[in-house]
């Protein structure tokens, strides 16, 4: 038995139907279980090792080529490559080079060129591909003077484009920061300081993306006539909740409804006036006061020659890991409601979920698995290491100090949870009571957002290493039957 509450219809293609025909590839590329196994997971015995089969199942769904070679077959991305015509390849974002892979080993002979830009450098072994693909490097989540360097070599090695040309776009997770070449005035050290002003107040992915549209040549629809008059065919691997592909690395190419406006005032919202550069107030006054041009905007967009399509998100990773939930005997719940608020108030809304559910007499027939997606934010007020997940994790750690029998975990889905070796943290009724015999205050861990020290020291942080996939942040309550 299963439920599902308040899913919410997709806004934009997603096809799943061919999907069966690379089950053999899913399974061939399945994350292993073991990735996630720690101390608190092992205690755990048979609950802790049925959570690792979950959360391998679930980033296994949503595997980059796996994803990308299932639409290849797509009718209408068929009906884009016409005979005679170039075809472009281009990517970015953390699960670029196994998206590229996945047209290359279909596509390969018919490819003027393939060129991707990532983050991690274990990737360098997959430079030259088949003797077609090309990787470049940059940073995330502050870009890096590389991921200019990196954008401009990309885009200033492409021929003069026809109308018969094809460029493939390869979008996934981490793409604003690593795909960037920001406006004239604005300097990478000017880019690096309002990134991680936004960072630190707890701006959400929406805000921050906002704001990088406004700032930069390549965003907000500017990459789409860069590539005037090619058509452009679109993967992508959504790393946004809601999976608003206008804000899926800052939508370059892809309409920009928002306007500088808007920008000026997520900045004059957080108070974050008198702390960023001069150029960042100047720009966004040019730009409203109608000095210089804004996004490309829906009713001058060239919608004709481009298409987007979503090959996975948040919402596959979650169904697969309720079906695996389920298969292993767990009545099984998603709550599609994205948690995208601060970790302290997700934290109350987990406890108060698990409460609901602990006690309902219509759940008490099987032991529960709970299931949440989204993107919490943190202020930082501290100096301590850490990630979203394993704060959120943290902060319900007295929470959760008197249920026996409730296990939670945060995973986020790339292997990165902040800027840390970990993908997350898992939690127990032991924890709290652990570490305040070890002499741990937990207090003091959050107030200087140290949840990475102390969930090292209680042995719950998850390292998986980098998944090569980035669909957001999945959490996970088991509950024994009761």
């Amino acid at each position: 038995m299963y439920l599902i509450i308040r899913i919410s219809h997709l806004d934009c293609d997603y096809h799943l139907e061919n999907v069966e025909i690379y089950r053999d590839l899913i399974l061939r590329m399945k994350i292993e279980p073991e990735k996630f196994v720690n101390r608190i997971l092992e205690r755990q015995g048979k609950k802790g090792h049925d959570a690792c089969e979950i959360m391998a199942e679930a980033i296994s769904a949503v595997d980059p080529y796996v994803s990308v070679h299932s639409h290849l077959h797509d009718k209408q991305f068929k009906g884009n490559l016409e005979a005679g015509s170039r075809i472009f390849l281009i990517g970015f974002g953390k699960a670029s080079v196994p998206m590229a892979k996945a047209v290359i080993d279909l596509f390969g002979d018919k490819l003027s060129f393939a060129k991707v830009i990532t983050k991690d450098r274990v990737f360098i072994v997959e430079d030259g591909y088949k003797d077609l693909l090309k990787i470049y490097f940059g940073g995330h989540p502050v870009p890096s003077a590389e991921s200019i360097e990196s954008t401009r070599t990309v885009l200033t090695n492409f021929p003069v484009l026809t109308k018969k040309d094809l460029v493939i776009i390869l979008i996934s997770g981490g793409g604003s920061a690593l795909f960037t070449d920001p406006v004239e005035s604005v300097s990478i050290d000017d880019l690096q300081v309002l990134t991680e002003a936004l960072l630190s107040c707890g701006a959400d992915i929406n805000e921050i993306n906002t704001l990088r549209k406004h700032l930069d040549r390549v965003k907000g629809g500017r990459l789409a006539a860069f590539l005037e008059p090619a058509k452009c065919f679109a993967f992508i691997l959504s790393d946004v909740i809601g999976n608003r592909i206008d804000m899926i690395a800052s939508g370059p190419i892809f309409p920009d409804p928002t306007t500088y406006s808007d920008a000026l005032e997520i900045i004059q919202r957080y108070g974050l006036a008198g702390e960023l550069p001069k150029s960042i107030s100047n720009v966004l006054s040019k730009g409203i006061n109608g000095e210089i041009s804004e996004t490309l905007k829906p009713e001058n967009f060239p919608v004709k020659r481009i298409r987007n399509v979503i090959v996975g998100s948040n919402i596959q990773a979650l169904e697969s890991a309720r079906n695996q939930a389920q298969r292993l005997g767990y009545q099984s719940v998603i709550f599609s409601n994205p948690l995208t608020c601060s970790t302290e108030v997700a934290a109350e809304e987990i406890f108060s979920a698990i409460q609901t559910f602990k006690f309902d007499e219509r759940h008490s027939g099987l032991p529960l698995c709970l299931i949440f997606g989204g993107e919490t934010t943190v202020e930082v007020t501290g100096n301590g290491k850490g990630g979203r997940n394993q704060d959120l994790a943290m902060r319900l750690s007295s929470r959760l100090a008197d249920s026996p029998g409730v296990l939670f975990i945060a995973l986020a889905t790339d292997g990165e949870d902040g800027p840390t070796d970990a993908a997350g943290a898992v939690l127990d009724s032991n924890v709290f009571h652990e570490g305040n015999r070890k002499g741990l205050d937990l207090r003091s861990f959050i107030l200087d957002n140290n949840a990475y020290e102390y969930f090292d020291q209680m042995g719950g942080l998850i390292r998986t290493g980098a998944t090569g996939t980035n669909v957001n942040d999945l959490l996970f309550v088991l509950i024994d039957k009761q």
